[in-house]
Formats: structure tokens, sequence, C-alpha cells
């Protein structure tokens, strides 16, 4: 499907992505949906990436960072992270002048699945995108009707909690060009 980015090929799948690779999933991503090839930012507003899927994730409104001049291009992805970017790529896609901005004037339509166990511990900022990725059999949730969006304490984060591996990533991308490809 050509979902897989050159920052991946020859490495391991299953070892936990990072955020600058997950963003060059979601520039392929949007690529196999839209139909048209990404154009990076003309201005970095990252002081600690110069990498062009990220600059193209940036300008495609996928991502706007972790800070106003931040990536975080090796830290770990998080699960409520993926969901959002993905949400970001389907927008971007599917809904005519959407755009990082206005973004709240848009709203997709769908049916929010049962609140998970763990709801509380998903960022409000990431709430909707959780359960429209669910809703639409994109991301599933982690057992016990946990969805484990994130590391909060310092233990979960040494261990991986909440990360998605490299070939779970891939797997994410499958399902929505499949699931939501000709949406």
């Amino acid at each position: 499907m050509g979902l897989i980015p050159d920052s991946l090929w020859g490495t391991d799948l299953t070892k936990p992505i990072k955020r600058a690779e997950f963003a060059a999933v979601c520039v392929k991503l949007y690529e196999a949906l839209a139909g048209t090839k990404a154009i990076p930012a003309v201005n970095n507003p990252f002081t600690d990436t110069n990498d062009v899927e990220v600059l193209k994730a940036y300008n495609l409104g996928v991502t706007t960072g972790t800070a106003a001049d931040k990536f975080r291009p090796d830290v770990l992805l998080n699960r409520e992270q993926a969901a959002t970017m993905l949400t970001c790529v389907f927008k971007r896609v599917t809904l005519v002048g959407w755009t990082v901005q206005t973004d709240s004037q848009f709203i997709l339509p769908y049916t929010k699945p049962v609140p998970f166990a763990d709801d509380d511990k998903i960022s409000h900022w990431a709430k909707d995108s959780v359960y429209f990725m669910v809703a639409n059999g994109i991301i599933k949730g982690t057992g016990n009707n946990m969805f484990s969006p994130r590391a909060i304490t310092p233990e979960e984060e040494a261990n991986h909690y909440a990360t998605a591996t490299r070939e779970q990533a891939l797997l994410i991308a499958v399902r929505m060009v499949e699931n939501l490809g000709n949406k």
C-alpha cells in the first residue's frame, strides 16, 4: 500500500515507534488517502528537528509539536497522540477547509463508543480523536475496557506503557485506508 516510510525500512518493527517515525507514517497515509504528495513547511517552527517528513506532517496540520518550538522527534509516541494525529490526517483529506486553526468548526459524525474505564486518563484534547478512531475500528483498547492513552508515572514511561510499536503503527495506517479510505 506504500505506507512504509523510508525511515522504517530495515528497522526492527517490533520496537516502539518514535514521534518522527510516526509523523512519516502519517505523511504516507495522507498521500495514499489524498492521492497527492505532501509538501514540507517552508519555515521550520521546530528547534529540535529539521526532518522533512516532520515538516510535511506539520504543513498538513497532522501535528503541531509538543510546544511552540519543539517536536521531540526521538520521544516515543503514545496512543492518544497516535489517535489525534490519525484523526488530523482523516480531517485533512475529507473535510474541505479544515486546518488546525479551524478544527473546532468541524464535527466528525460517529457514534461514541462506551467510555473506557480509564477515560479520565485520556487528555481532553485527545478524547474525540480516541473515540473516533475506536468507533471506526482503527485503534482498539488494550483489554479490560482500558485504552491506555499515555504514561503518567515515571515507572509507566520507563516500561513503555501506552506506546505503539512500529508494526502496530503500520497496521493502524492500513486500517485507515481500508476502513476510511472511501469516506
